[in-house]
């Protein structure tokens, strides 16, 4: 499988090499340095959500600043024939999802069915999930392959990057002063798949796909909380092609490619490359 088949809609479950689980193990240490009192899976569960919200911003700002954890990225670019110096990485957000999570008030949002294209992300966006703890079948999240050539009916047009950044962006904490303003889209139809596909896995697995296919978190029945490790990249030889699965159903405003460094020196693209593929993949 190449990089061409999983913008035609193929997905991969894969293994970790050994060299990439290294630069991973030093997130294990930091979330249980945040919570040392027991198995960080079962404490996560039983504390308050803006408590964990807290320690998670903690936790995230400690990847942030690691730089040797992207270095687990190399392994797999060179499994996948992908050149690192033409890759360029969103912010690792590392997630962590607790038992029961689907029944707290105020957190359905983040439950939405998406693609993430409707959030601002381009197009041809790949998505490595990467449990960092155990999850069991049906408590990690769904895809649904039949609507990836199928335009899906949705809210995406109110979305704008620009606002949402405003009203606390990604991974934002509940209590936000503008929380409330926040726009999630989400789809206005029902969504019927005869062979969704659930996702699961343990530390040393990981699952990759387009961002242009429909997913969305699972509830979490599985007894105790789940880590998982959001990874977001493009390749800039493809953002300037045009590469990549068409905007079938995407009305979202903005782009979160000045976000995503590249892999290797941390520049960002040149901003008319940036916005000529923005321009390109716009819904006319």
């Amino acid at each position: 499988m190449d990089i061409q088949s999983l913008y035609e809609g193929k997905t991969t479950f894969g293994k970790l090499s050994k060299e990439s689980k290294s630069y991973l193990y030093p997130i294990h240490k930091y979330i249980q340095d945040e919570f040392p009192n027991g198995n960080p899976s079962i404490v996560t569960s039983q504390i308050p959500y803006l408590q964990l919200q807290n320690s998670m911003f903690q936790i995230r700002n400690r990847i942030y600043q690691d730089q040797s954890i992207p270095k687990f990225l190399y392994p797999i670019l060179e499994e996948w024939n992908v050149d690192p110096n033409d890759v360029y990485v969103d912010l690792l957000r590392l997630r962590c999802v607790p038992n029961g999570f689907h029944n707290l008030e105020g957190t359905e949002s983040v439950q939405f069915l998406h693609r993430d294209p409707w959030y601002a992300n381009p197009e041809n966006q790949i998505n490595i999930w990467i449990p960092i703890t155990k999850v069991e079948l049906g408590s990690g999240f769904s895809l649904y392959p039949s609507y990836f050539l199928n335009p899906v009916e949705n809210n995406s047009h109110l979305f704008d990057y620009e606002h949402w950044n405003e009203t606390g962006g990604f991974q934002t904490s509940s209590n936000h002063p503008k929380i409330s303003e926040k726009i999630f889209p989400k789809p206005s139809v029902s969504i019927l798949d005869p062979n969704p596909l659930l996702v699961s896995g343990d530390f040393g697995d990981y699952f990759m796909f387009a961002s242009h296919h429909l997913h969305g978190t699972s509830d979490n029945t599985q007894g105790y909380s789940r880590f998982s490790l959001e990874v977001r990249f493009v390749i800039g030889e493809h953002i300037k092609r045009h590469f990549g699965p068409k905007n079938i159903d995407n009305g979202s405003k903005g782009t979160t490619l000045y976000e995503m460094k590249q892999l290797i020196t941390g520049e960002i693209m040149p901003s008319d490359l940036i916005q000529s593929y923005v321009k390109e993949s716009a819904l006319s």
